[in-house]
């Protein structure tokens, strides 16, 4: 690694951890670094020069710029989208709280119909998780019929198509239940600022929509507003409640300058670049 890089990693670590803009001499106390206040001046001038760092005031430090900090998380998260760590309710809630991050988990398989059953003029439809009951009638069981299998997502989308109302109602409530038994967030308060800047981003962290609708992943403006990121990836999530634990999806997010580093080391996760 080149001198320049080195310091470059070195503010942006120390910016995370204080928040404050960076000075030479602080960031070689900091770094341990053998080299004087001077050349690190010089390779600070060089950086923002480059677009890597910017100084809000004549006097004071260096800043790293968004996109340094982009570039910095992508590389050192990288490994994270393709772990699938064992978390549980507990520690998750209190690490959300710990660090200031925003999580979201749902279960990663989808909800199946797996059978419907007449009884009593009533159709039962029994779902991997959940069922829901609707009037018989004979056009409709021959509809549902054909969605065995289906996820009830892509039940609905066709039940509004051909005008199915009721069957289009009940869906979106039992829809409603499921996500509220078996989604669990955790800090939702560390992304109220989202709200003022995009509501729609704001709202889909919060329903689980982007997490519904993205890849695992590290994400950004795309996604969730300014100075906010996104990691999304698989777990193996203990249920405070059932004490079960099943494969799950989740989604963290946070502010650019949380320590995602010392929060996914206390999660279990060790591969960091």
């Amino acid at each position: 690694m080149s001198m320049k890089q080195e310091l470059l990693i070195g503010i942006i670590q120390e910016y995370i951890k204080n928040k404050e803009p960076i000075g030479s001499e602080f960031l070689k106390t900091k770094q341990n670094l053998r080299i004087s206040s001077a050349t690190i001046r010089n390779y600070f001038k060089i950086l923002e020069k480059e677009g890597a760092l910017f100084q809000p005031h004549i006097s004071s430090g260096r800043i790293p710029t968004n996109t340094t900090l982009y570039a910095y998380w992508k590389n050192a998260l990288k490994h994270i989208c393709q772990s699938n760590l064992a978390v549980d309710a507990l520690q998750l809630q209190a690490l959300s709280t710990y660090y200031g991050i925003y999580c979201i988990v749902i279960p990663k398989h989808d909800n199946f119909l797996e059978s419907v059953f007449n009884t009593h003029n009533y159709l039962i439809l029994k779902f991997s998780r959940g069922e829901t009951l609707i009037q018989y009638s004979e056009a409709l069981a021959r509809f549902l019929e054909s969605f065995m299998l289906t996820d009830i997502h892509d039940i609905m989308k066709v039940a509004n198509e051909v005008g199915a109302g009721e069957l289009k109602r009940k869906l979106i409530a039992l829809s409603q239940v499921d996500f509220e038994e078996h989604c669990f967030r955790y800090g939702s308060e560390y992304i109220g600022t989202m709200a003022q800047s995009n509501a729609t981003h704001y709202l889909d962290a919060m329903y689980g929509r982007t997490l519904l609708s993205c890849s695992n992943g590290i994400y950004f403006d795309k996604i969730v507003s300014a100075d906010y990121m996104a990691i999304i990836h698989d777990v193996q999530y203990m249920n405070a409640k059932t004490q079960k634990t099943y494969q799950a999806r989740m989604m963290c997010i946070g502010g650019l300058l949380c320590d995602y580093k010392n929060f996914y080391a206390e999660l279990g996760f060790n591969n960091f670049a």
